[in-house]
């Protein structure tokens, strides 16, 4: 037999049919005849991720309305907000060659994962299919599109379990689900028809009935009939990695909408989405790209490629709810079968004023806005701001009958910080003025739980750093949250005076350093040179070593030779593993690796530490924590960063949900202000740039850095012997800005000259013992260019051992390395009895520098309990 070979569209072929006639007449009795085919112009681009399709990973699509959560082997579970609609909803393929559809969870090979939606690539030797997944941006709707190419006909299964069931707690009942074969579709709906939903394809060739008064307990199937008679198209199999390429397929589509709306309006939308795929597609497409456009790229390629998942991440955590309104949800991942809690995608405040700095540092100011307006419209009457509210919020008497609404103490004074961080960035007086009356009310709610010593008490507030667990008991104030309310109390007088609350504005500048001293001064422990976790009940401290104090230390509210002896303490291995920041030193006698607040390591608090750190003068523990945040990005689900990992090896939890935005939020927030320094104050026109980079000599670009309406290009050139700084206007307001340079130079650096666009300028130096630190301030026109010639310092250059997932730590810490003298005197830990090698970078003849191999071998013995590791002083002369 000859086969009919596709020429140009590729078109489904019938082949061999006398091994399978029966089936094939059959199939080919029940194809649908010459429809109009589904094109879809699928984007890849340089943002594409690939990998293999594994059980165990995650794979989600979101829209404003809608998400699909599961894995990327094809298992779904789909939400219209705020319903879940299905889930394990999954394809099986059908062909002559065996009596039992194929799983197609068996045969995925491949998924890619695009800023617009992801594909699953399925392939057997009968046949390969793609199917594509999108989320249309502003409908409640789930689109798939499949393209075939097989060399025998065959039917696609698409199965589901049905649910049209409320997030949690919400619910309602008497739902059942019936076959339309007019619309093509399965309907879901219940008693009272206030509920619907719609699954379906117009190439559906039968169906699954059921009874019409339950959901049945099988899964429901739709088959689609795939043969000459189907208008399947795949034009191009070639995907060049790394340039954009759009392939047009014509495709079959499966639609899924749902939502709290009356049967015939669920049923247009049904519609209306089938009908334009395309457009829907294109739009999805347009809008990452715009998101893209709008905030900070950076100039190296991996560094860019993290960056910019994690800015989209953060749009796609925008949900609108049609009772709630559109707000941040804090993550996402899927529910399950028999729960309805889909991760943590409900709206949480703390966590959008935690990402919403993030957001402020890369440009994205409309998504802030949007992100912290929405917590406004739930305040309680005395101010407090909700720490969470449910999907189903609307649906149920959350607000009054349900504990967990206004169950933390930091979201109010972050809430706070937050929408002072945004204005500081943006200069958006008109934005403040309209939230006004909630920050006033926010701000004395805040002052009512503050004790004689000016900080938030955590029994009057709530919670703050600890949800469970021992290290929480008997607490008066956390270190968290006492950081948060200072670091709050300092922006709110600036903001309160943009918007002529002179009353406000003076009372947050007198409360600002009592708060600030006794922060400084009641957690400090002077014999141990750190500080507590928190004050207790009676005013003794909870002495325990945690990572909390690096809230405090991002914004750099302690003394400069106490935080650096704090810095060094948290950069020890007890609490910086390989792969992020332990909540609880390994040391501690609550220490548990698996405990959700009392030894796991959070990539949200691994970001502090690395700000922490970079604010501190440590770039080397800085840097290594801001990569083990990196290294979540693709651990899980492609572009995604789970929420909570093992303090013992690199692995999630079994409990973490697979997309947390905090994870995400902080590498941008680590590597915007931390590593680049990059700090605007927008209503003073100045932009603030104190990389600490010397560590890592080479060339660092950020395109799109804000200043309120200033767009600027940000260019470090660092070297061993100079740094220069060019930045350059690009588009916006032509407003004046003032440039205050403040770069990390190595230790034992010495000026040489310094030139602000060619001509000398003055400066002045600061040594912290870990670096050196040149003041320059340079007006910007068009373009400004500060370059600083100096002799060599000292560094050093420690090889990478990035962990592999399940390792446990085993790379060499550098908690201290300063001069002393023409000295550096570094402080490491290590493996016991293990040999490290890395390189010396040190000044020489003509201040031209040196390098130089050196190593360290750690006394042998068993190391400190969890990780083995031990510690060793080395001095470096020149």
């Amino acid at each position: 037999m000859t086969l009919r070979r596709p020429v140009i569209h590729a078109l489904v072929a019938l082949a061999a049919l006398a091994s399978w006639p029966q089936g094939a007449a059959r199939l080919r009795a029940q194809s649908p005849g010459p429809l109009t085919p589904t094109p879809l112009h699928w984007v890849d681009g340089p943002l594409a991720l690939r990998g293999p399709a594994l059980p165990s990973g995650y794979l989600g699509v979101e829209g404003r309305r809608a998400a699909a959560f599961g894995t990327p082997t094809g298992d779904l579970e789909v939400w219209a907000w705020p319903l879940r609609l299905v889930h394990g909803f999954h394809l099986s393929f059908q062909t002559p060659l065996y009596p039992d559809p194929i799983p197609a969870d068996q045969i995925a090979r491949r998924v890619e994962v695009t800023p617009a939606g992801a594909t699953i690539t399925y392939t057997h030797a009968a046949f390969t299919v793609r199917e594509r997944i999108f989320a249309p941006l502003d409908e409640p709707a789930i689109v798939i599109v499949l393209e075939v190419r097989a060399v025998r006909p065959m039917e696609i299964v698409a199965s589901f379990h049905s649910d049209l069931q409320l997030a949690w707690p919400g619910g309602i009942g008497g739902q059942y689900i019936f076959w339309d074969d007019t619309a093509k579709a399965f309907e879901l709906t219940e008693g009272r028809r206030e509920y619907n939903a719609f699954v379906g394809s117009p190439y559906a060739t039968r169906a699954t009935t059921n009874p019409t008064w339950s959901l049945p307990d099988a899964p429901s199937e739709m088959r689609i009939a795939v043969g000459d008679q189907t208008p399947v198209a795949m034009p191009s199999w070639q995907e060049p990695a790394g340039r954009r390429v759009n392939v047009v397929a014509h495709g079959i589509p499966i639609v899924l909408v749902g939502g709290i709306e009356p049967r015939d309006s669920v049923l247009a939308i049904y519609r209306r989405v089938l009908a334009h795929v395309g457009e829907l597609y294109a739009q999805r497409v347009a809008h990452a790209d715009s998101v893209v456009a709008a905030t900070a790229g950076f100039g190296d390629t991996a560094v860019n490629l993290r960056a910019r998942w994690a800015e989209l991440n953060l749009d796609e955590a925008l949900v609108c709810n049609p009772d709630l309104g559109c707000g941040p949800v804090a993550g996402y991942g899927p529910a399950g079968p028999g729960s309805y809690r889909p991760g943590f995608a409900w709206f949480f405040g703390g966590d959008a004023a935690i990402n919403s700095l993030a957001l402020a540092s890369v440009g994205a100011f409309d998504l802030a806005r949007q992100y912290l307006r929405f917590f406004a419209r739930y305040q309680r009457a005395d101010g407090k701001i909700p720490h969470e509210t449910s999907q189903s919020a609307a649906r149920v008497p959350w607000f009054t009958a349900y504990p967990y609404p206004y169950w933390h103490g930091d979201t109010t004074p972050f809430w706070l910080l937050a929408l002072s961080e945004l204005f500081r960035a943006s200069a958006d007086t008109a934005y403040v003025r309209s939230l006004w009356p909630h920050i006033e009310r926010a701000y004395h709610w805040c002052v009512g739980t503050v004790g004689a010593d000016g900080l938030m008490k955590n029994p009057l507030a709530g919670v703050g750093a600890i949800e469970v667990g021992h290290l929480g008991a008997d607490l008066r104030s956390d270190i968290y949250l006492s950081a948060v309310w200072v670091q709050a109390l300092k922006r709110l007088s600036e903001m309160a005076g943009a918007v002529g609350d002179t009353a406000l504005a003076a009372d947050a500048a007198r409360r600002y350093p009592v708060a600030h001293r006794s922060l400084e001064n009641e957690f400090w422990m002077p014999r141990a040179r750190r500080y507590a976790f928190a004050i207790l009940q009676g005013d003794s401290l909870n002495d325990n070593l945690t990572v909390w104090p690096a809230t405090a230390m991002s914004w750099g509210l302690f003394e400069d030779a106490r935080g650096q002896d704090m810095a060094t303490q948290l950069a020890g291995a007890t609490i910086a593993t390989d792969w992020g920041a332990r909540t609880l030193s390994s040391e501690s006698p609550l220490f548990d690796p698996l405990h959700y607040n009392n030894g796991t390591v959070w990539p949200f608090v691994t970001g502090f530490l690395s700000l922490a750190e970079y604010r501190y003068h440590n770039p080397y523990t800085g840097s290594a924590q801001l990569d083990a945040i990196g290294r979540t990005f693709s651990l899980w689900g492609l572009g995604d960063n789970p929420e909570v990992f093992s303090g013992s090896s690199f692995e999630p939890l079994e409990t973490a949900v697979p997309q947390q935005f905090f994870s995400t939020s902080a590498y941008l927030s680590a590597l915007v202000r931390g590593a680049y320094g990059l700090r605007p104050d927008a209503p003073h026109g100045a932009l603030t740039l104190e990389p600490h980079l010397f560590e890592r000599p080479g060339r660092y670009t950020v395109r799109g850095v804000r200043v309120g309406a200033v767009r600027l290009d940000v260019d470090y050139a660092v070297s061993d012997t100079a740094f220069t700084a060019t930045v350059r206007r690009t588009g916006g307001s032509d407003a004046p800005v003032t440039l205050e340079l403040a770069p990390a130079l190595a230790p034992g650096s010495r000026i040489l000259a310094v030139r602000a666009n060619g001509e000398r300028v003055t400066y002045r130096t600061a040594q912290t013992g870990r670096d050196v630190h040149i003041y320059v301030e340079a007006r910007l026109g068009r373009e400004a260019k500060v370059t600083v010639r100096h002799t060599a310092g000292w560094r050093l250059e420690v090889a990478g051992d990035p962990p592999r997932r399940g390792d446990r730590s085993r790379a060499l810490k550098v908690l201290d390395a300063r001069l002393e003298g023409d000295t550096l005197v570094a402080s490491l830990e290590g493996l016991a009895g293990r040999l490290y090698r890395f390189q010396v970078f040190g000044p020489g003849r003509g201040g031209m520098g040196r390098l130089r191999a050196d190593s360290v071998r750690f006394p042998a013995g068993p190391g400190d309990a969890q990780d083995g590791y031990t510690g060793a002083v080395i001095r470096l002369l020149p």
